[in-house]
C-alpha cells in the first residue's frame, strides 16, 4: 500500500469512526439532548450509540462495497459494528459497559489474528489487551460507573463477538 493510499485510509477511518460520531455527540450535548458527555443515564445512551452504529455500518459498507478494501479491514469494521448494535439493543433495557465491550473487542480481534497467523507479532498485543481489560474494568468499577455484572457482560460480549467474527470472516 502506498503512503498516499495509507494516509487516505487512515483519514477516512478517523473521520467516519471518530470525528463524525464525536461531532454528533457534541451536538447532542450542545442541544441539551444529553445532560453530559458521560451519559450516565441509560436513556441518554441509546441515540448516541445508535448514531455510532449507523456510522460504523456505513463505513463498513463503503470500505467493503465501494472501496474494496481487504477482507480483514472490513471484517474488523463489521465486528465493531455488530458490537455497537448489540450494545445499543442491550442499552434499551440495561446499562452495560461500552468501555468493556470496546477493549475486550480489541482483545478478541488480536487473539483471533494471533490464532490465524502463528507465528506472529501479536503475542504482546494480546497480552497488553488482556491487561487493559483488567484495568478498564477496574476503572469502571472504581468510578462507580457500572456494577461488576455490567462490566463482566461487557467484557464477554465484546470479546466473543469480535473474536468469532474475525475467525469466521477472515
Amino acid at each position: 500500500m502506498s503512503d498516499e493510499i495509507a494516509w487516505r485510509f487512515i483519514s477516512m477511518v478517523f473521520m467516519t469512526t471518530f470525528l463524525i460520531p464525536l461531532m454528533g455527540i457534541l451536538l447532542l450535548k450542545f442541544t441539551r439532548n444529553i445532560s453530559n458527555l458521560n451519559m450516565e443515564d441509560k436513556k441518554e445512551r441509546i441515540f448516541p450509540f445508535l448514531f455510532n452504529a449507523i456510522f460504523y455500518g456505513a463505513t463498513t459498507y463503503l470500505f467493503w462495497e465501494k472501496f474494496r478494501f481487504p477482507n480483514l479491514v472490513t471484517a474488523i469494521l463489521l465486528s465493531i459494528t455488530i458490537s455497537i448494535v448489540i450494545l445499543t439493543i442491550i442499552t434499551v433495557w440495561w446499562k452495560i459497559s461500552a468501555h468493556a465491550i470496546a477493549i475486550s473487542g480489541a482483545t478478541g480481534i488480536y487473539l483471533a489474528l494471533l490464532l490465524q497467523s502463528e507465528p506472529s507479532n501479536f503475542y504482546y498485543a494480546v497480552a497488553a489487551c488482556f491487561l487493559l481489560c483488567g484495568l478498564v474494568g477496574s476503572a469502571r468499577l472504581q468510578l462507580a460507573a457500572h456494577d461488576s455484572k455490567q462490566v463482566w457482560y461487557g467484557l464477554l460480549i465484546g470479546f466473543f463477538v469480535n473474536f468469532l467474527t474475525i475467525l469466521i470472516l477472515n
